[in-house]
């Protein structure tokens, strides 16, 4: 890689923090020292990740700069390109290019504040040809997706559970009529939620009054729904569901699909735990789901006896 090069990656953390990050500088040094170490790029490109993350704060005094973000996640995205391909056929090299996909879901984000929802989808159709999440991702988000009623709005709880359904939504055009929006961000990204609302064509955020003229779903993913005290939420398979709801919105339990995670179980792959956990929950909620799981040989797995 080279010591200019290093040195250059240096001056770029001091623009883009008020101080030098330990954590990324330490990983620069690594990767200084040795290009081909795979892990490494990983680290790193996780660690501009989490930064381009902490964009939708929107601290003051540049509450938005969408160049900026775009930098950081296009560091994320080089980090990632090079841990794949110096650990090729290892569990960093399929990390690597999940979180190159996640890396774009966070550039569709940044646009849809930006410029609308129109926007995100255009972000979603520069991703490379065959990137793709792996299938009991793309599975995870298949079900997520189904789960919610017509015209709703999803929101999701963490890394998994977001990324699969935006993938899935955006990317494989699956449930163009929903909107699937982290809670977090939500609840903590001013710009973005103003943008939602303005497309949504209302102004109160809590979930209530949206649930007034939509159906809300959460992911499962949560230990208990948002908002539990103020709103009433009925469990489906693997969501909660307030609002508006029909019964033809109701997909049986049995209708839902586990074969990827089956096969991921059984060749245990990277990312297998998050989604059984998710799976773990949804279970214990809506007991029907059980047959569902049972069918591919996943009863213990997901905890039905």
């Amino acid at each position: 890689m080279g010591i200019f090069l290093y040195k250059a990656a240096l001056a770029l953390l001091v623009v883009q923090s008020p101080q030098p990050d330990s954590v990324r500088a330490g990983l620069w040094a690594r990767v200084a020292a040795d290009s081909t170490d795979g892990p490494a790029w990983l680290d790193l490109g996780r660690a501009y990740l989490q930064r381009a993350a902490d964009y939708h704060t929107h601290r003051k005094p540049v509450t938005v700069d969408t160049v900026w973000a775009h930098g950081t996640l296009d560091t994320a995205q080089a980090a990632f390109e090079r841990a794949a391909r110096w650990s090729a056929g290892t569990r960093t090299a399929d990390s690597a290019r999940v979180f190159r996909v996640y890396a774009f879901g966070e550039l569709a984000y940044v646009d849809w504040e930006a410029a609308g929802s129109a926007a995100a989808t255009l972000t979603w159709h520069t991703l490379p040809e065959g990137l793709r999440l792996p299938p009991v991702l793309e599975e995870l988000g298949e079900n997520l997706l189904r789960a919610c009623p017509h015209q709703g709005i999803l929101f999701t709880e963490g890394e998994t559970d977001t990324q699969a359904a935006w993938y899935l939504r955006f990317s494989r055009g699956l449930r163009p009529d929903l909107m699937v929006i982290p809670f977090d961000r939500w609840r903590g990204d001013s710009v973005l939620r103003n943008r939602v609302l303005r497309e949504l064509r209302t102004r109160d955020p809590a979930v209530r009054a949206l649930s007034q003229s939509r159906a809300v779903c959460a992911s499962m993913a949560f230990e208990h729904p948002p908002d539990e005290r103020a709103v009433r939420w009925n469990k489906r398979p693997l969501v909660w569901v307030t609002g508006k709801e029909t019964k033809a919105d109701r997909v049986p339990p049995q209708d839902f699909v586990f074969a990827a995670l089956k096969l991921a179980v059984d060749e245990h792959e990277t990312w297998t735990d998050p989604v059984t956990a998710l799976y773990h929950r949804a279970a214990g909620n809506v007991g029907g789901l059980c047959k569902a799981f049972d069918t591919f040989g996943l009863s213990s797995e997901v905890g039905c006896h």
